[in-house]
């Protein structure tokens, strides 16, 4: 087990949402898919998607779940780069 220090903790809370967009965003080109349409296909609103990919918030795993399901891919596929 390794301790996680504050400092740790608030790098990972940065960069996490960003990196994670990043990745839903990939995912999204490469299935051929607009933000409207993978709003449509998740029952979100465009500018929720929008926001996800930009790292200004940050879906639950549920959310992120649906994401990937609609993307055709696993949760652990979308996250492992991460």
């Amino acid at each position: 087990m390794s301790f996680v220090n504050e400092e740790q903790i608030l790098k990972l809370k940065a960069s996490l949402p960003v990196s994670l967009g990043l990745a839903i965003k990939m995912a999204r080109k490469r299935s051929n898919l607009t933000q409207t349409e993978l709003a449509a296909l998740t029952l979100k609103d465009r500018q929720y998607i929008y926001k996800i990919e930009k790292g200004k918030v940050t879906p639950n795993i549920v959310t992120i779940g649906v994401i990937a399901k609609a993307l055709d891919i696993s949760i652990s596929k979308l996250l492992e780069d991460l």
